[in-house]
Order: C-alpha cells, then sequence, then structure tokens
C-alpha cells in the first residue's frame, strides 16, 4: 500500500465491483481514456477486470482508495523487446474527486513504486488534445512534455493529436 494525503494507491479486490461501477461507468471518465476502457462499464466489465486483476503476481495496477472506497485507478504498462526499460502510464479517477490534487500525487507515487520495483529508465504517457486537466496532472508530477505527435488518436469518430509526456528515472 502507498499512502498520499487523504487517499492510498492499493491492489484490486474483488469487493471494488460496485464501486468500480460506480465510478468507472461514466462518459466524462471515459472520454480520453483508451477504447479499452469502455463506456457503459457494466458488471461483466468489472468482473472480468477485477478476476484479472486479482490473479496477477505482478502488481503494476493499483486502486484509488479513499476511506475504503475505489474511486479510479492507475497502473503501469511495462513495453517488450527495444522499448522493455520504457514504461507506459495511465489513470483514471471518478468525476467527484477532480479538481482536489489526488491524481498529481498518485501518479508522483506510481512513478515513484514503478521504478524501484521495474528495471525502467523511462515512464511516458499520452494525453488526448483537449484534455488540459491530464496534462497539468502530468506537469505537477515533473513530467516534461516531449513532444506532440500529429494525428496519433482515433476516438468517438474523431482524429485527436497525442501528448507525450515522460519522467526519466534520476
Amino acid at each position: 500500500m502507498l499512502n498520499g494525503s487523504g487517499f492510498c494507491l492499493r491492489e484490486w479486490k474483488l469487493s471494488d465491483e460496485a464501486s468500480l461501477i460506480k465510478h468507472a461507468s461514466n462518459p466524462n471518465v471515459s472520454r480520453f481514456l483508451a477504447d479499452r476502457f469502455p463506456y457503459p462499464y457494466t458488471t461483466d466489465d468489472a468482473k472480468g477486470w477485477l478476476d484479472y486483476q486479482t490473479q496477477k503476481t505482478v502488481i503494476d495496477n493499483l486502486v484509488i482508495d479513499i476511506d475504503g472506497e475505489l474511486v479510479g485507478g492507475i497502473g503501469i504498462d511495462c513495453r517488450q523487446d527495444i522499448f522493455r526499460k520504457t514504461a507506459l502510464i495511465g489513470y483514471w479517477l471518478g468525476e467527484p474527486f477532480w479538481g482536489r490534487g489526488i491524481m498529481a500525487e498518485a501518479v508522483k507515487l506510481m512513478v515513484e513504486y514503478a521504478f524501484e520495483k521495474f528495471d525502467l529508465v523511462r515512464i511516458q504517457a499520452g494525453v488526448f488534445d483537449g484534455n488540459p486537466a491530464s496534462m497539468r496532472v502530468l506537469e505537477k508530477a515533473a513530467f516534461i512534455k516531449e513532444c506532440i505527435s500529429k494525428n496519433a488518436l482515433f476516438k468517438h469518430n474523431k482524429i485527436y493529436d497525442e501528448h507525450v509526456f515522460v519522467m526519466i528515472k534520476p
């Protein structure tokens, strides 16, 4: 468990199902996430995700927990082959908790954890053009904008630029 200010990052539990559906099934939450994060977020989606996470031996994805309730998630995706020293970071937070500084602190905690637990030299995040809140989260967590990949993302029948932010291991 990683402790933040008024929240913790912890492993997933099967009992997170109701909170996961409650906070994830929101079009504002899924709007700028990969398509693998479904909307609406159904009971079957939650069961599948929780079964997967609770059976893993490598802990690379954590719950953002406030007062014992799941309110979001954060994880890293370690890459393979020539990219094996780089991980991607992704995160989401239930809308009632936006604007409180939770996510920037959660990103910092996850980055520290990832650099300690995995053989990484770089963590990067891709942010949809039009999502300045996520860009601010990464800037507050000391990520640097490396580039803008033009026309790199496609969601809801629209093409977006991807803003790429990076953290290099100190």
